[in-house]
Formats: C-alpha cells, sequence, structure tokens
C-alpha cells in the first residue's frame, strides 16, 4: 500500500506540475529564466543542506546567488565570457576560505559552496543555451526543448516499467540500489521512441539526429541519477529533501535535467559545426 501510495503521490505531482512545466518551457524566455531560478535556487538550498550532513558549513546563501547568476548569465550572453563568473565565484569563495573556523580554514566549505553552485545553477542554464540555441531551424521552435523535457520524462517512465517488470541485476548496489540493467535499457528505448518519433512529428531534425539525440537523453537522465544518488549516499540521505510528494526534493527531480541539456548542447554544437564544415 505505501508503494501504491508513492506512486500515486508522484503521478499527481506530474500531473499538476508537468503541463505548466511544458508551457513554461515553450515558452522561453522570462518565463523559463524564472522557472530555472526556482529550480536552482532550491536546488542549490539542497545541496548544501546535504553538505551540512557531512559536517561542512558551505555558504548556501552564496552558493544560491551564484546559481542565479549563471543562469542570468547564461540568458543575456548565451554561453559567451563564461570565465568571467567563474573567475569571480572562484576568488570570492577562495578569499572567504582562508577565515578561521574552530579546526582550520575554511577551504572545504569553499569548495562545497563552489561545487553546488555549478552542479546546480551552471548545469541548469543550458536549458537556456538550448532553448535559445541558433545553430539550427529546429532549435529555435520551444517544441525542441520541449520534446527533450519529455525524452527525459521517457525515460523516467520507461526505466521504472522495465525495472519493475524485467528487472533482476542492480549493477550499482552502493550507489541506487533500485536501478536495474533492465530498467536502463527500458529508459534508453523510452527516450529514443520519444525522440525518434516526436522530431519526425514536428519535422524537427532527420532521423539519424532522432537517433543521436535519444541515445543522449537515454544515457544522460540515468548518469545524472547516479550522480546525484551518489551524493545523497555521501551525505547519508534518503532524498534531497522532502519538498515534492512521492519526488522528495528539486534535485531528486531534477537531476537528469542537469545533465541531459548540457550534454544536447554539446551535441548541437558538435552537430553544427561539421554541418558547416560540409
Amino acid at each position: 500500500m505505501a508503494a501504491v501510495s508513492n506512486l500515486a503521490q508522484r503521478v499527481l505531482v506530474g500531473v499538476v506540475f508537468g503541463p505548466l512545466l511544458v508551457a513554461l518551457f515553450w515558452t522561453g524566455g522570462l518565463a523559463l529564466l524564472a522557472t530555472l531560478w526556482v529550480v536552482t535556487a532550491v536546488g542549490t538550498w539542497e545541496y548544501c543542506k546535504m553538505q551540512e550532513k557531512k559536517g561542512l558549513q558551505p555558504w548556501t546563501w552564496l552558493g544560491v546567488a551564484a546559481s542565479l547568476i549563471w543562469c542570468v548569465w547564461n540568458f543575456h550572453f548565451n554561453g559567451s565570457w563564461v570565465g568571467v563568473p567563474l573567475a569571480g565565484s572562484l576568488l570570492l569563495l577562495l578569499a572567504l576560505g582562508m577565515c578561521s573556523r574552530e579546526n582550520g580554514f575554511r577551504m572545504a566549505d569553499a569548495g562545497a559552496t563552489l561545487i553546488g553552485s555549478l552542479y546546480v545553477g551552471f548545469l541548469a542554464s543550458f536549458a537556456l543555451l538550448v532553448r535559445n540555441f541558433s545553430g539550427f531551424e529546429g532549435s529555435q521552435d520551444g517544441a525542441f526543448t520541449v520534446l527533450v523535457l519529455v525524452g527525459i520524462w521517457a525515460t523516467d517512465i520507461g526505466a521504472y516499467v522495465a525495472g519493475r517488470l524485467f528487472g533482476r541485476r542492480h549493477p550499482f548496489p552502493r550507489i541506487s540500489p533500485g536501478k536495474t540493467e533492465a530498467g536502463f535499457i527500458g529508459g534508453v528505448i523510452g527516450a529514443l521512441a520519444v525522440m525518434l518519433a516526436g522530431g519526425q512529428a514536428l519535422d524537427l531534425f532527420p532521423l539519424n539526429h532522432g537517433l543521436g539525440l535519444g541515445l543522449v537523453v537515454g544515457l544522460g537522465a540515468p548518469l545524472g541519477d547516479l550522480a546525484e544518488s551518489a551524493m545523497k549516499r555521501d551525505a547519508g540521505v534518503k532524498d534531497a529533501s522532502n519538498l515534492l510528494p512521492g519526488h522528495g526534493g528539486m534535485l531528486d527531480r531534477f537531476d537528469s535535467f542537469l545533465f541531459v541539456y548540457p550534454i544536447v548542447y554539446v551535441y548541437l554544437v558538435v552537430w553544427t559545426f561539421f554541418e558547416g564544415v560540409r
């Protein structure tokens, strides 16, 4: 009954927030920026709280601010001059790291703060870069960004269904004992189905790129999930927080998102580069 109740909560949250996310990702612009502000602010806060479980004392307010700046920077400068906010954050945190604490200096706290802003804020901001990518015609349409989002969800659903039906072997028992090889394969199949079918139905890209993007989404999503699971194991917590019923915290819901959009962006850059060379 507990499993059924948890699944019902997950479905209810998805029904409520899924269409809203689709609308915001489709619209882009300030609507998407505001959405990512919420995701990154809460996600960075959750990350810092996990670090506190390990005995660290990251500057949560600074980590959240840096994550928000990453989103604004890439929104306005479209990925250019990223060294400026990175250098600024690094120098500030190194200076703060020299502040003394009871058993020494706070360099570990500074490192945790920087990694949190990069993991959440920097990686999340790639959704803006994908939404505003000008390298090919289809990427300017909100449908492409939404299709990637739906591909992430399809990976999650495919992994859940295949894992429940056919899951036997657990390749990462120490990181995420619930993950199975069958679930991994089912997730890749789900992503391929969405990217191939969606790309053709919306006339966004040819079949070969539907296959490539399907693999990018299908492989990137579980990697993002595993990375966040390793962070939770390291901190000794089950969920990043209890913000979303049935889902855990913001990071638990957007962990795949943080990996997929950066990889999709790299795919688009490489794709357009080779198209331009021809």
